[in-house]
């Protein structure tokens, strides 16, 4: 085999460059999914099974794609989508009142976790009493959307829950802002404002551990938590405070950007106020491959203060780059000549960034297109390289007003963009509305980009060695794998020209922790993000010192991937003890299929897949002359 690095310089002597303007992606897909009134959709993540789940809250009844009846007001609408966009299945779910769903992740469990707010008391799917106006509202469902438990969490006034995410301990954190003092489950008073940052610390069953009322003596409103990479946080929001309580900073107008880092217990650690003479509001923040973050939010300031642009029009997208410890590194203020909002960003594979947002401009300043419809608002998509400069932009839209709040990257190298349109088919909406706004879920097709390896799984566990697998990348030139022991730092690099590696000289009965990313080119280098953490158990797999061997019959699992049962098969040559047993990617036994005397000949076992998650698992079966394991997959 040719050492990579000998490709990569052969690589490196060919490759060439063309600088041209990039072209936005197309649209790949659409689905209007609702009722028969207003279905608001505001936080869309992608599945392990690579389909997606979007999450809302409804006011519709049973009508258009909504299969179940309201339980109040307006309730938390989930939707799972299959990877072409298909609906799976849905969730309706609240109480007697208002409950309206803000975030949804996916937990590391396969299933999902809904944060919100909820004005119901004990009603429908409601179990705890409400504390005040509203509080916050966390809902952890299995990978099938059913409850496995919630939280009301609030005090006596109104809580307003906007941003949820999983922490590395397997606990949650939670992100919004209140007005109450201390009540119900909050245990500091109110800064003296109107709003304060209210972030809640949860364990992995739903139980609070620590919390922390952060703010000033005006209103104080957080919208976007992440957590940092040396395990403590970040909050973005906005505020309208001078120097008072937690603030240290002055006001540069009527409202700022306000970032705080707290650490691992909920300290802050350091903040910035940063904005121009007017209204600056943030909604998004995220970590940087830099080890920096990016702000993205809307600015009605003209040059002023940290602002270094003039304003295009009324509010303009306002991004803001920062380094690890908060202080700005660039902007970009991007607009057109009438009111353009910015809800959502992230970072991309090639290091750039993609802003999601909608805009009533037509061609004016930054703005290349027109809407769709004069006086009404579009999606406004555009992608930034890893300056702040603009590559392309893409304005879709129908007839009425499309608003985006969320937008990802998928494994594909696309994207998907998700929030609720009114309009009808026109435009680049291919679909009728179901009711006066509908959930509207767009993807678009891969970028030009290098895409992360997928689909990544182990076999052949022994004491010291193991086979990492992935599913092959067109177009690399190679892959570069990384792995440690679990509780090191020192991660071991190494590279690989096909879609596998054997890794050797590992120790026994360790857990080591592994990823792989592609590489694309090497002039200028691209390569992709780092794959998803994978984790193996080293002499898991094994009993005394047997090998596993091949066999002369090979054990048969059909189908595979499968989602609810599989056939095992295989063929005894003698009457022999037989243990069969599946395993998680951890080494953990999560379920024992045989365990008994065996006469030789054919046997056949049907496996149900009961409530495991979706994902890759190993079957070992054993006997006491070999060991044969065989990587399974569940959808």
């Amino acid at each position: 085999m040719k050492n990579l690095n000998t490709f990569l310089i052969l690589a490196l002597c060919i490759s060439f460059s063309i600088a041209s303007a990039q072209t936005a992606p197309e649209i790949q897909w659409q689905n209007t999914i609702g009722g028969n009134s207003e279905d608001m959709l505001f936080s869309v993540t992608q599945t392990t099974d690579g389909g997606y789940l979007l999450g809302g809250y409804s006011y519709s009844g049973i009508s258009g794609d909504k299969t179940e009846t309201s339980q109040g007001g307006s309730d938390y609408w989930v939707v799972k989508l299959d990877g072409s966009g298909n609906i799976e299945w849905q969730k309706t779910i609240g109480g007697s009142d208002w409950d309206q769903l803000r975030s949804v992740i996916q937990t590391t469990d396969g299933g999902y976790l809904l944060g919100g707010m909820s004005a119901s008391g004990i009603s429908g799917d409601k179990t705890q009493a409400s504390q005040g106006g509203s509080d916050y509202w966390v809902v952890k469902l299995d990978g099938s959307g059913n409850i496995e438990w919630q939280n009301t969490i609030g005090g006596n006034s109104s809580d307003y829950l906007y941003s949820v995410i999983q922490a590395d301990d397997s606990g949650y954190l939670l992100g919004g802002y209140s007005f109450s003092g201390i009540s119900g489950d909050k245990t500091e008073e109110s800064q003296g404002g109107y709003w304060d940052y209210w972030v809640v610390k949860l364990d992995g069953s739903g139980n609070i551990e620590w919390q922390n009322t952060i703010g000033g003596n005006a209103s104080d409103v957080l919208r976007s938590v992440i957590q940092t990479d040396d395990g403590g946080y970040l909050l973005g929001g906005d505020s309208d405070s001078g120097i008072s309580g937690d603030k240290t900073e002055a006001s540069q107008g009527v409202n700022d950007y306000w970032v705080v880092k707290l650490d691992g217990s909920g300290d802050i650690e350091w903040q910035n106020t940063i904005g121009g003479s007017f209204y600056d509001i943030l909604y998004s923040v995220i970590k940087t491959t830099d080890g920096g973050y990016l702000l993205g939010g809307n600015s009605w300031s003209g040059i002023s203060g940290d602002k270094t642009e003039a304003n295009q029009g009324y509010y303009d997208y306002w991004v803001v780059k920062l380094d690890g410890s908060g202080n700005l590194e660039w902007q970009n203020t991007i607009g057109g000549d009438k009111e353009d909002l910015l809800y959502s960003v992230i970072q991309t594979i090639d290091g750039g960034y993609l802003l999601g947002g909608y805009s009533f401009s037509g061609i004016s300043g930054d703005k290349t297109e027109a809407n769709i419809q004069p006086d009404y608002s579009d999606f406004w998509v555009m992608k930034l390289d890893g300056s702040g400069n603009i590559e392309w932009q893409n304005t879709i839209g129908g007839n009425s007003d499309d608003i985006p709040f969320s937008v990802i990257k998928t494994t594909d190298g696309g994207y998907l963009l998700g929030g609720t349109s009114g309009s009808g088919i026109s435009g680049d909406k291919t679909e009728a509305s179901q009711g006066s706004a509908d959930y509207w879920v767009v993807k678009l097709f891969a970028d030009d980009v290098c895409l992360q390896p997928l689909s990544l799984f182990v076999t052949d566990i022994s004491e010291s060695v193991v086979r990492l697998e992935w599913d092959a990348v067109p177009g690399v030139l190679g892959y570069k794998v990384r792995y440690k022991a679990t509780g090191t730092t020192q991660w071991t690099n190494i590279q690989s020209i096909d879609n596998d590696k054997t890794l050797k000289g590992l120790s026994a009965s360790t857990e080591y922790v592994w990823q792989v990313k592609s590489i694309c080119s090497m002039s200028p280098i691209v390569s992709s993000e780092w794959s998803e953490k994978q984790f193996f158990t080293t002499g898991s797999l094994r009993s005394g010192a047997l090998e596993d061997v091949s066999f002369p019959i090979e054990v048969d699992v059909y189908p595979n991937p499968f989602m609810v049962s599989t056939t095992i098969s295989f063929l005894l040559e003698q009457d022999s003890h037989v243990t069969v047993e599946l395993f998680d990617m951890a080494g953990s036994v999560v379920h024992t299929l045989v365990h008994e005397e065996l006469q030789s000949g054919s046997h056949e076992f049907t496996f149900d897949r009961a409530k495991l998650p979706a994902g890759m698992y190993l079957l070992k079966m054993q006997t006491p002359s070999f060991v044969k394991t065989q990587s399974i997959i569940i959808q």
